[in-house]
């Protein structure tokens, strides 16, 4: 029952959308459906939306971040993924304010891993080569309404992927009082707590291809959060545990490896966390 709640919304809005794209129906009979349609909407929503609230409260009272939770609250009223997907993109939206006004600040427990993205040399080349696309596109295509179409389109794909490198920017890896938080921008992350971590060492790894982004081996026993296709410290866990990716979690692994941009002080700090057992949180 709880399955079908979570696709009800979805499938009445597609119907309405079939309904009235299609002109299958005359027009009064059409009214009369997208009005009902519409009724259902308001309480289907209306009551989902209310639970969401309260499952987002209750999330953060018990100590999850304001993204996971939401994430959490979407999931009442849509499938898993869905709601992943749907709670990333206005975080997606955030980490781009962040970065476009210098928001970003890295502290003493934050550790970037950007530099070697290439998300960063691609934007230089977009910067230079969208604009002349956009042109002849708009010279060459005869229908206007494709023309902004593509437009549209094009300028939201700009976004994202500005907004894709401003996620490596403004979500480091960082140190709590009780774990390390590992990211690779929105694609993926990860909380390994001190007393979970069997081992850690400086290691450079190669994924195959340059991607970042989180990547499963073939044994399906260890992850890798790669920047620019390469990871510089492997973390060996002494229970597996899943992370967390683009579309939901990952089986669980018990070896990650993850990119920094200063892998030996990464390396030095998370040590001496793991020595202390029950540090402060800084």
């Amino acid at each position: 029952m709880r399955r079908v709640q979570k696709w009800l919304l979805l499938a009445l809005v597609i119907a309405e959308a079939v309904l009235v794209g299609a002109g299958i129906l005359d027009i009064r009979a059409a009214i009369g459906v997208v009005v009902t349609i519409e009724v259902l909407l308001f309480i289907v929503a209306g009551r989902q939306v209310i639970v969401a609230m309260r499952q987002f409260r209750r999330q953060r009272e018990a100590g999850l971040d304001v993204w996971t939770a939401l994430e959490d609250g979407l999931e009442v009223f849509l499938p898993r993924r869905v709601a992943r997907v749907a709670a990333l993109e206005p975080r997606l939206w955030f980490c781009l304010w962040r970065w476009a006004f210098r928001r970003v600040r890295i502290g003493a427990n934050d550790f970037p891993y950007h530099r070697r993205s290439f998300l960063g040399y691609f934007l230089i080349l977009i910067l230079f080569t969208t604009p002349a696309e956009t042109f002849l596109l708009q010279l060459l295509i005869p229908w206007s309404w494709l023309r902004w179409l593509l437009l549209v389109a094009t300028v939201y794909t700009l976004f994202w992927i500005f907004g894709l490198y401003a996620s490596l920017v403004a979500l480091p890896h960082r140190l709590d009082g009780r774990s390390i938080r590992l990211f690779c921008g929105i694609l993926a992350q990860a909380q390994i707590e001190y007393g979970n971590i069997a081992s850690v060492v400086f290691n450079r790894c190669r994924w195959p291809g340059h991607q970042d982004g989180l990547h499963l081996a073939s044994d399906k026993g260890s992850a890798y959060l790669a920047v620019g296709g390469e990871t510089d410290i492997t973390i060996r866990l002494q229970k597996a545990q899943t992370l967390f990716g683009w579309l939901g979690p990952t089986l669980p692994v018990t070896t990650v490896h993850l990119a920094a941009d200063e892998p030996q002080r990464l390396v030095s700090e998370l040590i001496e966390r793991m020595r202390e057992g029950s540090p402060n949180s800084l």
